[in-house]
């Protein structure tokens, strides 16, 4: 019932705080896309970070600690130099910059005759299929995490959860395997009840108050990410016994040799050193959010000062590099533990 009465409170925060900030959004396409630049740096920073813990990046954390090690957590950690680049050089820039969002900067830096046809190009790739991928790798994880904590053959009455049953069933549709023992169907049916009703409120609140309830929104669910997460790693690190017999335990099942490899922050065999300094020297620079461009520029702009655009980038590099990696640290390594393999 704590779990339930937690979700419910939040769902009505952030509907509320998109209603609250409705009648500002609707202004003016400057305070609905970037709340009027009016966000402090701080609730800037807490956005940003909010947008890049979903639910299934601590199973990708877990995942690379259990299949190479520690050190294997860099392919994260390594973004740290782009987004203190961000926070240093390019976000006063965005901010400056004077436009609505970043395919809009398009024609800004370029010039000619592709300059509109790179726009568009930019808009439905990014903005499109990207985030399309995104969503549905989101969405995957999502499904297991409700599969379990929202049964809706028991909760609904029969009279509405029957002709979604049907429909599932007539045309076939396959939403994930079962982790509890029911059937594919019902597990279907269960999946695309939780998702039409998780995209359905998530497109309300931000839709009717733009980023200014996003934001609202997002510091929320990071403040209570971030809560949970800490409460988590405490109950299992009581569990597999504290801190000093982290090491132990975890020799203890996967010998000396694999330990070694599994809590090291450096490479231990040279075979892989080559890849670790591929990923310390390219990584962070080839991909799309070097310049801190999409979500991430959008929030820069809609800072209420330079300084507070700087700050926004430096409190998103310390609760995404440092603050949230320390405590998966923790979960991932004791994970091995309670679940070894």
């Amino acid at each position: 019932m704590i779990d339930l009465f937690i979700v419910l409170a939040f769902v009505i925060y952030s509907i509320s705080a998109g209603f609250r900030a409705q009648k500002k959004a609707s202004q003016n396409l400057n305070e609905y896309f970037l709340a009027g630049q009016t966000i402090a740096g701080w609730r800037a920073g807490f956005s940003m970070a909010a947008t890049q813990f979903a639910a299934d990046t601590p199973l990708l954390v877990t995942g690379l600690i259990a299949t190479g090690g520690i050190f294997m957590v860099w392919r994260l950690w390594i973004y740290g130099i782009a987004f203190l680049m961000m926070a240093f050089i390019f976000s006063i820039g965005w901010r400056r910059a004077g436009v609505l969002t970043d395919a809009e900067f398009t024609e800004i830096r370029y010039s000619g005759a592709g300059v509109l046809p790179l726009r568009i190009l930019k808009a439905i790739y990014y903005g499109t299929v990207i985030n399309c991928v995104v969503m549905a790798m989101v969405l995957v994880a999502a499904m297991r995490i409700a599969e379990i904590f929202l049964p809706w053959h028991i909760w609904l009455p029969n009279s509405v959860y029957e002709p979604i049953l049907h429909m599932v069933n007539w045309f076939g549709l396959s939403l994930g395997q079962s982790v509890t023992g029911l059937s594919n169907d019902y597990v279907t049916t269960n999946n695309l009840i939780s998702i039409v009703l998780i995209l359905g409120f998530t497109a309300l609140y931000s839709t009717t108050g733009g980023l200014r309830s996003v934001v609202t929104t997002d510091v929320m669910q990071f403040s209570l990410a971030m809560i949970g997460t800490l409460v988590y790693a405490v109950v299992i690190l009581n569990q597999v016994g504290g801190f000093g017999h982290l090491t132990d335990k975890i020799v203890e099942l996967y010998g000396t040799k694999l330990a070694d490899k599994m809590l090291s922050f450096a490479p231990t065999a040279g075979e892989s050193l080559l890849p670790f300094l591929v990923i310390i020297g390219l990584q962070w620079f080839f991909q799309m959010n070097s310049d801190g461009t999409g979500y991430l520029a959008q929030r820069s702009m809609a800072c209420r000062t330079d300084r507070d655009a700087r700050i926004a980038g430096v409190v998103f590099a310390w609760m995404q590099i440092f603050a949230r990696s320390l405590i998966w640290l923790v979960i991932g390594v004791s994970l091995l533990i309670v679940y070894p393999f």
